[in-house]
């Protein structure tokens, strides 16, 4: 079955962190994303955060259990269902993560190839929370 739905783009990812506002600090100060709304409903406080087309709703519920230590580490985060990491491309993946470094952002996974022959690479960081982030350099 081929679908016809006319899809425009990726509207955002959303994500559920445990300190809305350090989070938005985080992804501010450390990858220039500015807060554009928040909203809520009870035992609720979310927010959209963006840069340039990227958009990240963040969540903050009272009744949510913590990241799984699983959850934070590549090798095994791609044995768990649902979606496992936010990806960001970059121009320059080497810049990208020397800048990063020198904000004592934890780099999870050095600089590496894809192993698809197309020339592009990645990284992974943790955010404030622990979450994984992909810097992605398209070949």
């Amino acid at each position: 079955m081929t679908q016809t739905i006319a899809l425009t783009g990726l509207h955002h990812v959303g994500a559920t962190v445990r300190d809305l506002d350090a989070s938005i600090a985080w992804y501010r100060d450390t990858l220039g994303f500015e807060l554009l709304s928040t909203y809520g409903w009870p035992g609720v406080r979310a927010a959209f955060i963006g840069r340039g087309d990227i958009r990240i709703e963040l969540f903050q519920n009272e009744a949510a259990t913590p990241m799984s230590e699983d959850r934070r580490r590549p090798d095994t985060n791609l044995k768990i269902g649902g979606i496992g990491h936010l990806a960001l491309a970059v121009a320059d993946l080497e810049a990208a993560v020397a800048e990063l470094q020198k904000w004592q952002v934890e780099i999870v996974a050095p600089p590496r190839d894809v192993p698809d022959g197309s020339g592009s690479r990645f990284a992974f960081i943790h955010d404030n929370e622990g979450m994984l982030v992909e810097l992605f350099q398209p070949g």
